[in-house]
């Protein structure tokens, strides 16, 4: 883990704006997290934690700590005939998450393709697509909280998850780093195409028994 200083952020935002922050650092592992928030910068200056950058309109330069995720793994936890669990990192990209799983044949997350962001932003927004929210499949979220120093585990509904909205929204708004995302998937696909657009585009192209890559 290494801090630097001045560093343009023009690759690490969709908009391609180049503002610059004044300290940046990277992160890959919790190790990495640990060893960070023990440092002076980190507890002397605001922080902003980014991910994909694609949520974010850079105004100007940012004052302060841009802490870039890159916490990348996906690891299988569990599974039976029926289901598996992932551990995935908050860093790795939401889409490319959902084209490995229809790779695998786990069914979940297929209608949520191509929304921009990477995992840990998932559960904080609960994102949502064409009648399904990623909440269906969440089983928990580990995160360092900023608050006591410690990585606590919430599983589902400890996430009080709403319409586009989370504990992570509300009370514990800026006082967390999420690291890593368990979502249980189903081996034998259970698809929801009921939403028009996806029947209707099913239909379009004379597809009766769709796959989860259909």
């Amino acid at each position: 883990m290494q801090i630097q200083q001045n560093i343009s952020l023009q690759a690490y935002n969709t908009f391609g704006i180049d503002a610059k922050a004044q300290y940046f650092t990277t992160i890959k592992t919790e190790a990495d997290l640990e060893q960070l928030v023990t440092t002076d910068v980190f507890k002397n200056n605001a922080h902003l934690m980014i991910g994909g950058g694609s949520n974010i309109l850079l105004t100007k330069d940012v004052t302060g700590l841009v802490i870039k995720n890159e916490i990348e793994h996906i690891d299988i936890i569990n599974e039976d005939e029926n289901k598996i669990e992932l551990a995935v990192g908050s860093g790795v990209n939401w889409h490319q998450l959902v084209l490995y799983c229809i790779a695998q044949n786990w069914s979940g997350i297929e209608n949520l393709s191509l929304i921009p962001g990477c995992v840990g932003a998932a559960p904080i927004q609960n994102i949502g697509a064409y009648g399904v929210e990623v909440k269906d499949v969440i089983k928990a979220v580990r995160f360092y909280n900023l608050e006591n120093n410690q990585f606590e585990t919430y599983k589902n509904d400890a996430c009080q998850f709403g319409y586009r909205d989370s504990v992570f929204k509300n009370k514990l708004k800026n006082k967390f780093f999420i690291t890593t995302v368990h979502f249980e998937l189903k081996k034998q696909a259970e698809l929801n195409i009921s939403y028009g657009a996806i029947s209707n585009e099913l239909a379009k192209n004379k597809i009766i028994n769709p796959t989860i890559k259909d």
